[in-house]
């Protein structure tokens, strides 16, 4: 009897030992999520530059190494003079948004004043009047956030290291992985290397394509700003479904300070590059990467952008198509052994 006991005791003691463990690990892991975020947003930039450098070496006798390089020298090259050349009209074009949305604002005051339950709405929150100034606030904090994003000294680090020499951090992981475990983690680690270069390279060719639709479009409606409404547009696409929307508010608001009929359109054009985007696109782009459901998507957008913020909602959907490949190459076909023989490199 005292030997089981003492058997009992010792798994509950190895039990707790391990939960703790387990609950400290999470807590750690949350702890340094932001840092973690921005490693994973420079392994995103070094899989952009690598899978770039590929194409250009594809297509070119340009070795993979220089056209890696070459890659980032044109990117940085092409942004910043983009970013030089376009700042003062973009600034231009962010102050009379806030001028516009700032007479939207008084025109709807006035249109409350006219209604007993609008004075009293006005009157419970307050008769707040937006100034040009304060408005115009709304694209120097867009600008800082872009910019900020863009000039994140660590990821921009970490990626630019990573794509330059990425078999040496390759073979680092590796040595953490058991010995007879190292030829499949080395499939798995390609397999997300192919899915983040699909995943990217489909997400910059659809942000392009709807940022300039949207330019364009808006040009060809009379809309005021179009260019600065398009550039909102091209970023916020990376940020799928919730992105689109966010970006299509400001045309809205602008929209209504011109009529009815303006407000229609701009709708129509936003619901029509989207429908476009989503049913005709998107699924020829991503058919050899990934297929996340959207349920997944907008789930892992709600629970990272609650715990994690901004950062979460951007990096929801790599992250989710990360782990998706993780489950079913880890626990569903090596834990499980449910393997799907159809699929390539399944057999054996």
């Amino acid at each position: 009897m005292p030997s089981g006991a003492s058997a009992y005791t010792r798994k509950v003691v190895i039990a707790v030992a391990v939960a703790t463990f387990a609950v400290l690990l999470v807590l750690a892991v949350y702890m340094v999520s932001r840092v973690l975020l921005l490693i994973f947003g420079g392994v995103l930039l070094a899989v952009l530059l690598r899978g770039l450098g590929e194409l250009v070496s594809e297509h070119t006798p340009i070795p993979p190494g220089w056209a890696v390089l070459l890659v980032a020298v044109l990117l940085f090259a092409v942004f910043g003079w983009g970013g030089w050349y376009l700042s003062g009209e973009l600034a231009g074009q962010f102050d009379e948004l806030g001028r516009s949305l700032t007479q939207m604002w008084e025109q709807a005051q006035a249109q409350l004043q006219k209604y007993s339950w609008g004075r009293d709405a006005l009157a419970t929150f307050g008769d707040y009047h937006l100034s040009p100034d304060s408005v115009g606030t709304i694209g120097k904090v867009i600008g800082a956030t872009v910019g900020g994003v863009s000039g994140l000294v660590l990821s921009v680090i970490i990626g630019l290291y990573v794509a330059a020499s990425p078999d040496l951090y390759v073979r680092g992981l590796l040595r953490l992985v058991p010995l007879s475990y190292r030829p499949r983690a080395t499939q798995i680690l390609h397999e997300l290397y192919q899915t983040l270069r699909h995943w990217l390279m489909g997400t910059l060719f659809l942000m392009s394509v709807v940022g300039i639709a949207v330019a364009i479009g808006l040009t060809l409606l009379g809309i005021p700003l179009a260019l600065a409404l398009g550039m909102i547009m091209f970023f916020l696409e990376f940020i799928p479904y919730l992105g689109p929307i966010l970006a299509a508010l400001p045309a809205i608001m602008i929209a209504s300070t011109i009529g009815t009929q303006e407000i229609l359109f701009v709708v129509l054009l936003y619901w029509g590059v989207q429908s476009v985007e989503g049913y005709v696109l998107s699924p020829l782009v991503f058919q050899r990467s990934v297929d996340i459901p959207p349920l997944v998507t907008m789930s892992a957008q709600v629970v990272l952008g609650t715990m994690l913020g901004v950062l979460g909602v951007v990096f929801a959907t790599p992250l989710t198509a990360c782990a998706l490949v993780l489950v079913k190459r880890i626990y569903v076909e090596d834990v499980l052994g449910d393997r799907d023989i159809s699929e390539p490199g399944s057999a054996g």
